[in-house]
């Protein structure tokens, strides 16, 4: 096993002495900006961690979806569920957390952290890439798509949870079932994104998709939404990727005098608050975050522990919770084959 690099290294790279190194992580004596960035640099390409007592352990928490903020912003709270959870289960099992969005924002904390955990990372995330060429303990929810060789990871089955809700709305008698999905490049949209094209053309039904930024939120939903209600022959229900997407189409829904379920099914792919307390509640999928989380942790804890590599993967599969905004099959309908 490779040795854990040392302060002397990190010293011997950024071009100080190993004091000067050790004041530019304790403060207890004055170094330039200079000097302390030269450090901190040096530290991270070293993957380096300062030596503490034992039992005292800290994770950097990185959201990677750039929606994140702005989703909750506009009024999203899937991310900060899911978010909430992992910090939470993190600080059960007596771990000190630190949250960021980029390495950027480490700053000051490099070389006080024990590892990482990073929440969705996106296809080829370059953060992820960089922390596993340092050697930085780390485990995601949700794998790269493009990193076939990292293998600290747990995810959600999104293949199935998007299966279960696109055939509900079959089910419920939609023919021509659109899709609204965000842009951003990771497993979830990707996924999700995947199985409806491939449905659609399996049963010989039209492909209807509209890709948009995530940060658009409810007013992107319902511009999306609207562009595909005014075409000759508009969808009859709409599967969304977020929730604001999916308040967003009832809007448009009803701008045009139509009525949500009687004219056009709603449903999303992740549960929430706003699912829930929607105008017409959204029938949506719901995960078990605690599950999720505390599941996500024992990884973590086994990676620390030098412990080899999974060679199974956790995949949650979510329950369906039917809302009133697919509450009703039209007079007639019957499941499409």
């Amino acid at each position: 096993m490779t040795e854990r690099p040392r302060l002397r290294d990190v010293a011997a790279l950024a071009g100080v002495s190993p004091t000067t190194a050790s004041h530019a992580f304790s403060g207890h004596r004055p170094v330039s900006p200079a000097t302390k960035a030269a450090v901190l640099k040096a530290a991270f390409d070293l993957g380096f961690v300062m030596e503490r007592d034992a039992g005292q352990r800290t994770v950097g928490l990185l959201l990677r979806p750039p929606e994140a903020i702005p989703g909750f912003a506009s009024g999203s709270d899937a991310f900060t569920s899911v978010a909430g959870a992992v910090l939470v289960a993190l600080l059960g099992a007596g771990f000190s957390v630190s949250s960021f969005l980029t390495l950027d924002d480490i700053g000051a904390q490099v070389g006080r952290l024990d590892a990482f955990v990073l929440l969705h990372p996106r296809r080829g995330d370059e953060v992820l890439r960089a922390l596993v060429q340092r050697g930085i303990p780390t485990v995601t929810l949700d794998r790269d798509p493009d990193d076939e060789e990292f293998a600290w990871w747990i995810s959600a089955d999104h293949v199935a949870n998007a299966r279960t809700l696109l055939e509900h709305l079959l089910e419920r008698g939609a023919r021509r079932p659109a899709l609204i999905v965000g842009s951003t490049r990771n497993t979830y949209l990707e996924s999700i994104a995947g199985v409806y094209i491939q449905e659609m053309r399996s049963r010989g039904l039209p492909v209807l998709v509209r890709e948009l930024e995530p940060v658009r939120g409810q007013q992107g939903g319902a511009a999306a939404a609207e562009s595909l209600l005014r075409t000759p022959t508009p969808p009859d229900a709409f599967l969304t990727s977020s929730d604001v997407f999916a308040v967003g189409a009832i809007e448009a829904v009803q701008a045009r005098g139509l009525r949500v379920p009687d004219d056009v099914l709603v449903a999303n792919m992740m549960d929430s608050v706003i699912a829930e307390r929607a105008v017409v509640p959204i029938t949506a999928m719901k995960a078990n975050l605690q599950v999720w989380a505390s599941q996500l942790t024992r990884l973590l804890e086994r990676r620390l522990n030098s412990a080899a590599p999974l060679t199974s993967h956790l995949r949650l599969e979510f329950d369906l919770v039917e809302r009133a905004s697919t509450g009703r099959r039209r007079p007639g309908s019957e499941p499409a084959s």
